[in-house]
């Protein structure tokens, strides 16, 4: 993946930076994904970063692969709703890449307007 695609967006590899946000971020849990979203190092403030991961429940590398490229692509049509400063950690859940990929973008769009709203009022994350 390349390091940065486009104005604003910065992809997160490294697996220390991934665990920070699971652990520092606000969860909104969707049917076919979970995002956490979390407050940027300062440094990094004019870029969302954003990490795609995929669990274990996959039935193999084909499987788990083509549900990344999938969670890539939808991120990549919904770049606008990503706020500069902020980090967001975009997880998989086993049957995505199955699903059809409107129906894929159309959650991401949810869990990430929903995740703004959430942090923007301080609100933990529950009952929605």
């Amino acid at each position: 993946m390349p390091e940065e695609d486009g104005p604003g967006l910065r992809w997160v590899t490294g697996s220390k930076e991934i665990r920070s946000i699971r652990r520092a971020g606000i969860l909104q849990r969707g049917s076919l994904v979970f995002v956490w979203t979390s407050e940027s190092v300062p440094n990094e403030a004019d870029h969302a970063a954003v990490a795609l991961v995929t669990g274990r429940g996959f039935k193999g590398a084909v499987a788990r692969n083509l549900a990344k490229r999938r969670l890539r692509g939808s991120v990549l049509d919904k770049r606008d709703l990503l706020e500069p400063g902020k980090r967001y950690l975009i997880e998989g859940r086993p049957g995505l890449e199955k699903v059809d990929y409107q129906i894929l973008v159309n959650e991401i769009s949810d869990l990430l307007s929903r995740s703004v709203t959430c942090v923007k009022k301080g609100r933990e994350p529950g009952g929605e």
